[in-house]
Formats: C-alpha cells, structure tokens, sequence
C-alpha cells in the first residue's frame, strides 16, 4: 500500500511535534464523564494505548493513558468530549482523491470544530467501526498506527500488506472511571 500526498505530510507533521502535555482543567479530566467512554487499542504494540488528538483539534493518535481523551458515537459521529462549555471535536477520515474502490489505502484521520462528512462511526460490540457507502472493507473495524502514533483506516485486509512502519489494529471503547495501562 503507498501512503497518499496528504497522509505522507500528515506523518511528516506528527513526526515534528512534541509529546502531549498534561490535560488543563479544561477539559474532560482523568476520571470517565457519564455517557463517555475511552477507545483504546487492545493487542501489541499498541496495548492501552488510548484514542486521543495532537494537537488539540489536529491529528488522531494512540498515547498514553494519562492523556487520553473521552469519546461517544453520536449520530454517526464520533464525538470527542472537550469539557464543560467547549465546543466538541469530530473525528474526521481523509477522503481519497479518486475511486473508493481502487486499490487499498491508509486515511488518515484528524479532529475538526466541524462535523465529518465522510463515512459514520458506530460501535460494534465494543469496536469502533467506520464505513462509508461504495467501500467495501473486509473488516469494518480495522486501523492502522504508524509513524507518530497516527491513527488511520485500512481499507486493506486487517494483518496483510501492513504498510512499513504501521501496526494493523482494533479500537474497543472502555468504561472504568479511569483510564489505564
């Protein structure tokens, strides 16, 4: 699979930035918000490793525990809670320049102030899942984490022609009133 224009300066970006900081009051907190929940990957490498933005309203990662965020799905959205009075965050999926049905791709994925308008988010079971119409995924719920801990959809078969440096992954949501390891 080769990575897309955008996906290669999304990777080049993560790969610039510093950790993430510690959560400010402002936002959700360390202990689970009623009708909120933690997604995180639950197989190696990326074991509780936790679904989260980096920046704040910039690309979707997988990081530690002490900085993840909380999550619902909402109307076919997946919904990142911002705290008490802020303004949530939508994850977005990357929309391919051309035919949906080409060949597999990685697509990256970002928070955005706005709604996404490609593709809905539901869970299944505890996995979350994207779809959109005219792409037919063998898996639903298959991820991908590569350079930076960046986030993106597999449009490929989960655990096949794994890109270099990425990791094939699932993401369950998780409901304790912390995070953890």
């Amino acid at each position: 699979m080769l990575f897309q224009p955008f996906t290669l300066a999304l990777l080049a970006t993560l790969a610039s930035t510093s950790p993430v900081s510690p959560r400010q009051s402002s936002g959700p907190g360390t202990t689970l918000q009623p009708g909120w929940y933690w997604i995180r990957a639950v197989a190696a490498p990326n074991f509780h490793k936790y679904l989260q933005t980096k920046p704040a309203g910039g690309a979707a990662v997988l990081e530690s525990y002490k900085t993840a965020g909380q999550y619902n799905v909402r109307n076919g959205q997946l919904v990142a809670n911002t705290g008490d009075g802020n303004a949530p965050l939508y994850l977005h999926v990357e929309r391919p320049a051309g035919d949906l049905a080409s060949p597999p791709r990685t697509l990256a994925t970002s928070f955005n102030a706005t709604e996404n308008p490609f593709g809905s988010f539901a869970f299944q079971g505890d996995a979350l899942v994207w779809s959109v119409p005219g792409l037919d995924r063998q898996n639903n719920a298959a991820w991908l984490v590569c350079r930076g801990q960046a986030l993106f959809v597999n449009t490929g078969a989960y655990g096949y022609q794994t890109p270099s440096g990425c990791s094939d992954q699932t993401i369950h949501y998780y409901n304790d009133a912390h995070a953890n390891e």
